[in-house]
């Protein structure tokens, strides 16, 4: 059963791309640029607010790395999409049972893992770490949220396994 502090997944019919990504946009607003910031771990949780080029200029990395999949070119992930309400109530629930809270070193920096793993889906946030950004409180960015694959989950519990610090 669904956690009561989780919503419905987002429906959309694919039929109208554009018409699809305003309707993601209004809740990302909603979630992120409208209301109150969100601190996890004592920290604000801060968005890339730089212009993602791919997106025709008219969208964030903040925004595209939650809705989007791809390297260079980057297109609409509806498994993904769909789950952005769930973004938010993630990160404000991470101390809830069904979220495996966890740090783990990367290459980029110390990574805070919030996995719904009985749900298969994944929000990931990195501390900033250059000076100018540590003088800023210390705030974490998110990297991405994203449908964890049946054949990632075994990374993700041995990411988990192998956690510098696991958050009760």
């Amino acid at each position: 059963m669904i956690p009561h502090w989780l919503p419905s997944p987002l429906t959309f019919s694919g039929a109208q791309i554009l018409v699809d990504y305003e309707k993601l946009y209004l809740v990302f607003r909603n979630d992120f640029i409208d209301n109150e910031p969100i601190i996890v771990e004592g920290d604000y949780v801060i968005l890339n607010n730089n212009i993602d080029k791919s997106s025709g200029g008219l969208y964030t990395y903040g925004f595209t790395h939650l809705v989007t999949i791809g390297e260079d070119s980057r297109s609409i992930d509806y498994d993904r999409a769909c789950k952005l309400n769930w973004v938010r109530p993630i990160l404000e629930n991470y101390k809830q049972p069904e979220v495996l809270a966890f740090w783990s070193l990367h290459p980029k920096g110390k990574t805070l893992y919030l996995w719904l793993k009985d749900y298969d889906f994944v929000v990931i946030l990195r501390k900033m770490e250059s000076a100018r950004e540590r003088q800023s409180d210390n705030q974490k960015i998110i990297i991405t949220a994203y449908c964890v694959r049946p054949s990632e989950r075994r990374k993700f519990q041995k990411r988990y396994d192998n956690a510098i610090e696991i958050i009760p």
